[in-house]
């Protein structure tokens, strides 16, 4: 390269970045990417229609000029919705990516049905998940009995929760565990959760109606 080409090229340079420059602004300012497409995934429960409008993006929006960020914490209030991700899919397309909080109680206090998610919180009322096991005795205001109520059914196998009639917890150190066949197994508190399920796992493999695993390395027929 001569001296006069050496010369000339930070001027090239220069010309260059002041035109991509101006290209950015003019793509940020004027949709020359615009959004074409809204995906949404993940939901069972929650209303794809209504996370949509939450989040206030519509086809032919600046795809440059997207809140990311504001929309999902939109989306976040949507029922259902426990997770949300919101990102941009180049060129033209956002996706939607949801976790649906799992429900696995349902109180019912008054006519009022209110759903337990795997947390032990209370997060829609109204309605009934699929497969929840109905809470009995229990206080929607008690977050504590709620809680350790939860962790019992979390705790247990698919199996288990599938042969359960109903769990109760008039507080937190008292949950029982009802089960279709009529048998009935104390658990108390929600600790040692994982060791009172495989304590309940063997003590309905004997005989006997009723059963207490508050103490799972010693379960005893309750009497």
């Amino acid at each position: 390269m001569n001296t006069r080409a050496k010369r000339r090229l930070p001027a090239i340079i220069a010309g260059l970045v002041v035109v991509l420059a101006a290209v950015g602004v003019l793509a940020y300012f004027f949709p020359l990417l615009k959004v074409g497409q809204i995906n949404v995934e993940g939901t069972v429960n929650a209303d794809v229609a209504q996370i949509q409008d939450a989040s206030g993006i519509a086809t032919g929006d600046n795809m440059l000029r997207l809140d990311t960020s504001g929309a999902a914490q939109t989306i976040a209030h949507v029922p259902w919705v426990e997770k949300v991700t919101v990102s941009r899919h180049w060129p033209t397309s956002v996706n939607i990516s949801i976790t649906e909080h799992r429900g696995v109680g349902v109180i019912n206090r008054g006519g009022t049905l209110y759903d337990v998610n795997e947390h032990g919180q209370i997060f829609l009322q109204g309605a009934a998940p699929e497969g929840a096991v109905e809470f009995k005795n229990v206080d929607p205001q008690d977050s504590a009995a709620v809680k350790a109520a939860a962790d019992a059914v979390v705790a247990l196998s698919p199996e288990l929760v599938g042969q359960l009639d109903r769990v109760e917890a008039k507080s937190a150190e008292s949950v029982e565990l009802f089960f279709h066949d009529g048998r009935r197994v104390f658990w108390g508190s929600s600790e040692r959760a994982s060791e009172k399920a495989e304590a309940t796992r063997v003590v309905l493999t004997r005989e006997g109606q009723e059963w207490n695993v508050s103490n799972p390395a010693m379960p005893t027929v309750r009497t």
